[in-house]
């Protein structure tokens, strides 16, 4: 019954995990890529300003990743409910018709 309703979820959970990791991936890549042999040139400013606006955008896509589990949850939640009164009225129509 929840079965297709959940590995939709469970797929675009995964998807969101994948793209958190490759962003997580490139951000390391730059990183080291723009670490240089030669101390003397280390660009501090440069490296803050990539540094940060790699942070703020894992941070942002944390959060939007945080947003859709909250969604996927309740989403649930409302399903199971919804179906479960559903059920409950169904089975109580029966009982009335049958008597």
């Amino acid at each position: 019954m929840f079965t297709t309703y959940f590995d939709g979820y469970q797929k675009q959970f995964n998807d969101w995990q994948k793209q958190v990791n490759d962003w997580q991936k490139q951000f390391f890549d730059t990183w080291m890529s723009s670490v240089p042999a030669n101390k003397d040139d280390i660009n501090f400013s440069e490296g803050f300003d990539k540094a940060l606006g790699y942070q703020e955008e894992m941070v942002r896509a944390y959060l939007e990743a945080q947003e859709k589990a909250n969604k996927m949850m309740l989403d649930s939640q409302r399903k199971f409910w919804n179906d479960y009164f559903e059920a409950l009225r169904q089975k109580a129509t029966k009982a009335t018709s049958a008597s």
